[in-house]
């Protein structure tokens, strides 16, 4: 029903806006109405400005080495396959996770489980997750689901921090393999 309903609304529109290419093949793949309709690519914006100042000056929220995992705690951004993909690295740095969802109850208790050392942070104010990002050894970004473009790892590659992402979505618009 969502979908119908969307697909009316575009077929309506003079000109559509997508965030990534992923989601501008999807629409025309299951909105068939809309192929004379002028589709565009324009990716969401990042405030480098703000950026820059955090790549400069913020200082080290922590003096040892860690991976970050920044997002909401839910199954469609993959968080169920975060830790055991950090154990089957053998990652030895410690997990911190900025933000907060559903999962949050299954993830600390499987951390426990895997012996891994998770740091739940809950959410954070944008510069705080930007200066934790600017830091980190690695950005771990497990969505498998319909990703349409990660304003995450835009940030995480803006600040040069290395990544460890699903090739899913509009990861490609991102991430180069």
């Amino acid at each position: 029903r969502n979908l119908r309903t969307k697909r009316r609304s575009l077929a309506r529109a003079d000109a559509i806006i997508a965030v990534s290419t992923t989601i501008a093949d999807d629409l025309r793949a299951r909105a068939p109405e809309i192929a004379q309709t002028p589709l565009y690519t324009i990716p969401n914006p990042v405030d480098m400005t703000a950026l820059d100042e955090i790549y400069e000056r913020a200082a080290r929220p922590t003096v040892a080495p860690y991976v970050l995992y920044a997002g909401k705690l839910a199954t469609n951004k993959g968080v169920q396959y975060l830790l055991p993909a950090v154990k089957t690295a053998r990652l030895r740095w410690p997990l911190v996770v900025i933000g907060d969802g559903p999962m949050r109850g299954r993830l600390e208790s499987e951390g426990r489980a895997l012996d891994l050392d998770v740091r739940e942070l809950g959410w954070l104010s944008r510069r705080e997750v930007w200066t934790w990002m600017r830091h980190a050894a690695l950005l771990a970004f497990p969505s498998y689901g319909p990703q349409s473009l990660s304003r995450v790892l835009i940030e995480a590659a803006a600040l040069g921090v290395p990544i460890a992402a699903m090739d899913t979505g509009g990861t490609r618009d991102i991430l180069h393999p």
